[in-house]
């Protein structure tokens, strides 16, 4: 009796889940996630029980994740053979003491989707693990790189070098950046060079990073199709070379900037020179 109501149990469910095309369940599947892009363990744990009732249902759901937000752990690099549809990928911070290694791994997967990638919170750029990448996979449109505590200029050339169809790039440099970076001299050819590699760079967002007013006109003049500034603490850029860079890019929709952070009884006479905003400034809005 027992084997008959298992079997019985076994067919039914296959009866079921056949009844409808998978485009009918993806809608189901959808409805139940609420939001596929960002799943919390709750809606994991749902997904993961869907993909055990059927070979159908696990294809679906294989389709369903298309954000990766990886744990440290050996055993899981062989998920990127089962989520090959994934379009972004974030590597948890802390966790990673060579993802060099990683990438270099995880290039080898078919993942013809992913556009999106986080490396933010490492002690160095993984350069190797970059390079590797880049060949590999050839459709990333976006980089972040958060509180990355050596950033050198050497990384712009990187960047530029592995990921010419960006088109949107997030640089944020730790809070303690000042005691580190001291040169900004020294990441002018860095950010011309992102510059004039970066022709499809729409979006970009820089906070506490290293940037002159002659960087700014160089982004600016040379990536055409710039459309979405942000510019976060970036203490050495003025009201006037953010007004000539203005000048230089008419299809801008969207700048955000804010000098830097001030803490209580800090702010001098020429903070506030630095930043006001002045005539030429307001004229330079007309160019948008």
């Amino acid at each position: 009796m027992k084997r008959k109501r298992s079997s019985s149990t076994k067919s039914s469910q296959q009866a079921v889940s056949s009844d409808l095309p998978n485009e009918c369940w993806e809608l189901i599947f959808r409805f139940i996630l609420k939001d596929e892009n960002n799943l919390d363990y709750y809606s994991l744990y749902i997904l993961n029980s869907l993909s055990l009732v059927s070979k159908q249902f696990l294809s679906i759901t294989n389709t369903l994740r298309l954000s990766l937000s990886v744990p440290f752990s050996r055993g899981m690099i062989p998920i990127f053979k089962r989520f090959t549809d994934i379009t972004s990928l974030k590597f948890d911070p802390f966790l990673y003491p060579d993802l060099d290694k990683i990438l270099c791994k995880v290039s080898r997967f078919p993942l013809k989707k992913l556009t999106s990638l986080d490396i933010s919170y490492q002690c160095t750029i993984p350069a190797n693990g970059l390079r590797v990448f880049s060949q590999n996979i050839r459709t990333l449109t976006s980089l972040t790189c958060s509180d990355i505590d050596d950033f050198n200029t050497t990384d712009l050339f990187l960047i530029a070098e592995c990921f010419p169809l960006l088109e949107e790039l997030n640089l944020i440099f730790p809070s303690d950046w000042k005691s580190i970076y001291k040169n900004y001299n020294n990441y002018c050819d860095g950010i011309e060079a992102l510059s004039l590699a970066l022709v499809k760079l729409r979006k970009v967002k820089l906070c506490r990073f290293p940037m002159s007013d002659k960087s700014l006109f160089y982004l600016f003049n040379s990536c055409k199709l710039l459309e979405d500034v942000t510019l976060f603490e970036c203490d050495q850029i003025t009201i006037a070379g953010i007004a000539s860079a203005i000048r230089e890019r008419p299809t801008l929709k969207s700048l955000s900037f804010c000098n830097r952070t001030y803490s209580e009884n800090s702010i001098s006479n020429d903070d506030i020179s630095h930043f006001k905003v002045t005539s030429d400034f307001i004229d330079s809005l007309v160019y948008l």
